[in-house]
């Protein structure tokens, strides 16, 4: 999955939104099932969350001004 953070020639557009929606929605998931003492792996995934809500947003962000 392209980041715009990682990589200068990343672009997100409407057609990747299900793709990073999926991602988000996976990870949430994964984060709600780790134990209290997995306080690495918690911090990682919350990262790698807030990435894909990020470019949600942005996409979001994107398409909304695109409609004006």
């Amino acid at each position: 999955m392209c980041d715009s953070a990682r990589c200068p020639q990343a672009t997100h557009h409407p057609c990747h939104r299900p793709v990073w929606a999926e991602h988000a929605a996976q990870t949430t998931t994964f984060l709600g099932s780790l134990g209290p003492t997995r306080k690495t792996e918690r911090a990682r995934l919350q990262t790698d969350l807030d990435r894909a809500l990020g470019v949600l947003d942005a996409i979001a962000t994107a398409t909304d001004q695109n409609k004006e």
